[in-house]
């Protein structure tokens, strides 16, 4: 009993001492207005236990995650047994998909993760079943948790969303192992998401893109950087009527941002 109240106020005495949160809006719109969209961003300083966000009552609209969903869609395959790790060969049906020919061969994880390769992700979700990913879902507390639509493609289309602080808080737990899955898991995800690796920072992260409606799309880019010993997570997302026309533009506006915070070179 003595030792319970003695370990109570320990956690009590560190939590007082521990800073406060903070929060810092950035005057950075320009970017955004630069490339003639309009979206917000969420910025997660972990050793400062600070965010940094523009625009920020956009930060918690939540929308369909489309591909960021392939982070933990992958570890929830690896943890399924449905894919062993990032040398086994997915075979690609014949199935032709125009416009996106690295989709129309066999694929590996790795593959199918950079080039976002729908179909092997529709073959996980009907091997995983709808069932598995709610349990997942939830135990992750990812997005809204609803599951509602196509169940091989939910979160592409239906009642599935997520907003930009969420993808933060889970892309947290992912990175420090906080998820209930296997370290294994968590560690060939974090290889296979590597976006560029220099001298000074390794950037990590998931483009994503999700009709709204008949003409509008959400773009999603979100992930971490690297810097030193220090770990900055990141979340963008944007409406726009020209989802062709910038698809380039996720990339490009995270790294806008990330060079006025100088945290890229």
């Amino acid at each position: 009993m003595m030792k319970t109240i003695v370990l109570i106020l320990l956690i009590e005495s560190i939590a007082r001492c521990a800073g406060p949160q903070t929060t810092t809006e950035l005057n950075l719109g320009h970017i955004f207005e630069k490339y003639g969209v309009s979206g917000c961003f969420v910025l997660y300083d972990q050793e400062e236990d600070s965010y940094m966000r523009i625009n920020p009552s956009l930060c918690d609209s939540g929308y369909t995650p489309a591909s960021t969903f392939k982070i933990p869609n992958s570890i929830i395959a690896l943890e399924e047994g449905v894919i062993r790790d990032t040398s086994e060969i997915i075979k690609w049906d014949g199935h032709e998909w125009p416009g996106n020919k690295n989709w129309n061969e066999n694929q590996t994880l790795k593959t199918a993760m950079k080039y976002s390769c729908i179909w092997v992700y529709f073959k996980f979700a009907e091997e995983i079943g709808i069932d598995k990913y709610y349990k997942y879902v939830n135990e992750f507390n990812y997005g809204n948790k609803d599951l509602t639509g196509p169940p091989t493609k939910f979160w592409l289309s239906g009642s599935f969303k997520i907003s930009a602080n969420q993808q933060i808080e889970f892309l947290r737990k992912f990175y420090n192992y906080e998820l209930p899955v296997a370290d294994k898991s968590i560690d060939i995800v974090k290889d296979i998401i590597v976006l560029e690796k220099t001298a000074s920072y390794t950037l990590s992260g998931k483009t994503g893109g999700g009709m709204l409606s008949s003409s509008d799309f959400i773009m999603w880019l979100v992930g971490y950087i690297e810097k030193g010993n220090k770990i900055y997570f990141y979340a963008l997302n944007f409406k726009t009527d020209k989802f062709q026309e910038t698809k380039d533009t996720r990339y490009n506006i995270v790294m806008d941002i990330l060079k006025e915070l100088k945290l890229v070179d």
